[in-house]
């Protein structure tokens, strides 16, 4: 497995590659967003490790400018801050799973080859639903043959709803899975699945999630 760290703390970055390397994987660096898109152009990884307080540019704008290239690299990022909202703002940007410092590095090797396994596996499948197809290996949806667009969010919605066609899931099971936040740490009052849904809804039709009793969803 070959690995990207972008992190500009010396120490972080020189303890992650030194770490990664003992463990038997191929590791290498990036100081910038320059150096990591200049990198990415001529190697192939299988993974970036990303701090979000880059220099130069912000992780988040990176993230931006990767996925809008159409690179779907795995990416773990690094973030100095705990609070839910930017955790949930970085999943909108397709980060793939996040570290907050600091952090055990046992712990960063345990998400990489999660991902990786998860990865490895290469789902080949295509779940539809009247004309609407699911394409789960490309992670895209299909009215017919035309693509529509979504944020990564409102595909997870999607995926685990379509998954489970025919049986309700409530409010917590789905923030759960979506947004991997253990029941006790989930704001319950917050409206953020239902303004979720309320886009899927709009882009395809108004009855293809179904609300069952406000706080259980279900696509029949």
């Amino acid at each position: 497995m070959k690995i990207l760290v972008i992190e500009d703390h010396p120490k972080i970055r020189e303890n992650i590659i030194k770490f990664f390397k003992i463990s038997g994987y191929l590791a290498e660096w990036a100081f910038n967003w320059e150096e990591a898109f200049e990198k990415i152009s001529f190697n192939k990884y299988d993974i970036l490790i990303l701090d979000i307080n880059m220099p130069i540019m912000w992780g988040k704008e990176f993230m931006e400018k990767l996925r809008k290239s159409k690179n779907n690299i795995p990416v773990i990022a690094l973030t100095s801050n705990s609070m839910l909202e930017d955790k949930l703002e970085m999943f909108e940007l397709w980060v793939d799973d996040y570290l907050t410092k600091p952090f055990e590095l046992k712990e960063l090797e345990a998400r990489v080859n999660t991902i990786f396994k998860r990865k490895d596996k290469k789902i080949e499948e295509i779940i539809k639903i009247w004309n609407i197809n699911i394409d789960l290996s490309k992670h895209k949806i299909f009215d017919k043959w035309k693509e529509i667009n979504f944020w990564n969010k409102h595909f997870l919605i999607i995926e685990f709803l379509a998954r489970n066609k025919w049986t309700v899931k409530s409010k917590i099971k789905i923030l759960e899975k979506v947004w991997w936040e253990a029941e006790e740490n989930l704001d319950l009052n917050s409206t953020t699945l239902e303004a979720h849904i309320s886009v899927i809804r709009k882009k395809i039709w108004k009855d293809f999630i179904k609300t069952v009793k406000w706080v259980w969803y279900i696509i029949e």
